[in-house]
């Protein structure tokens, strides 16, 4: 991430503050300074109608933010729209419903091997072992490979928050060794391979030619280093809501039929992303804040529908 060190900080997304209630320190930054820049994020915007200008404008806000490959989500139009044509079809709603069922049976194991003790920790002892099982097995990854990934993802997680720079490329080189492992094991097997996503990326084509192994291997790092994360912080964030307010454990218990609409609704409000990064290619000015080119800045996610027009 550039930064520029003759820049003050407007705030420390790193603070205690922050990280206790993000919420309320962005809605109070929205108020008092909606272009902020921090030494962590660089620029970041608070504002609906920013984060709208900046996604709507690829040409001046990029999404290729990194040197490395990643599909689609580091890519503009038109160059992103093969790759989303093959990619969205894993995630229309009747697949997810048969694999529902599978998800389910993940945490039901994960709570009985804890109901022996007087407390556990949410996040690294449930949160974080449903969200790597669970991807594994969507992608059709064998259980040998769970806890791999659990500490891989922990190594990851603790480099991006450090911004050991070269942590993270070293992580990343042994992250596509398992990958590319996986993908050898399939070819190897041919038409006896798994019956699974990973098999059916190694099998798709884009503009006439199979996708590449660097191109199979940024979707699936992706599906990984992003929705584990993401998959953890959402369970977090629907226990931590739920949890503080008994009338609405007591109406869900009555009521079972509402959790889905509930479940969406509480993650519409308090998302699990909180930043989505693009990079200036060439000088711009919001709201009086000069920036120049090649700087990232990072809008955050309205996480109030009352106070704001939708979540980005």
């Amino acid at each position: 991430m550039i930064m520029n060190d003759k820049i003050e900080q407007d705030w420390n997304p790193k603070s205690d503050a922050v990280l206790r209630d993000q919420s309320t320190v962005y809605d109070e930054m929205c108020e008092r300074c909606p272009v902020a820049y921090s030494n962590f994020l660089g620029w970041s915007l608070f504002r609906h109608e920013d984060i709208v200008r900046v996604l709507n404008d690829p040409d001046t806000f990029s999404n290729v933010v990194s040197k490395h490959l990643s599909v689609p989500g580091g890519m503009d139009p038109p160059e992103h729209t093969p790759y989303r044509r093959i990619i969205e079809p894993y995630f229309q709603p009747e697949r997810m419903a048969a694999f529902e069922p599978q998800c389910r049976r993940i945490a039901e194991n994960l709570i009985q091997a804890f109901l022996k003790h007087d407390a556990v920790d949410l996040i690294s002892e449930f949160a974080d072992y449903f969200a790597v099982q669970v991807q594994c097995t969507f992608l059709g990854w064998p259980t040998d490979m769970h806890e791999a990934v659990h500490l891989w993802t922990q190594k990851n997680y603790k480099a991006t928050f450090a911004g050991d720079r070269a942590a993270m490329a070293e992580i990343a080189r042994e992250f596509e060794g398992y990958l590319d492992e996986l993908l050898q094991v399939r070819r190897m097997a041919g038409a006896q391979a798994s019956d699974d996503i990973t098999t059916s990326l190694m099998r798709q084509q884009i503009e006439g030619r199979p996708l590449r192994d660097k191109e199979i291997i940024s979707i699936l790092r992706n599906w990984t280093v992003g929705e584990i994360g993401t998959i953890s912080a959402a369970v977090g964030i629907l226990v931590h809501y739920i949890s503080g307010n008994a009338d609405l454990q007591q109406r869900l218990r009555a009521q079972p039929l509402l959790l889905p609409d509930t479940i969406e609704e509480i993650l519409r409000i308090h998302g699990p992303l909180v930043a989505n990064r693009r990079i200036t290619t060439r000088p711009v000015e919001i709201r009086g804040r000069k920036i120049g080119v090649g700087v990232r800045p990072a809008g955050r996610s309205a996480r109030n529908p009352v106070r704001r027009a939708s979540r980005w």
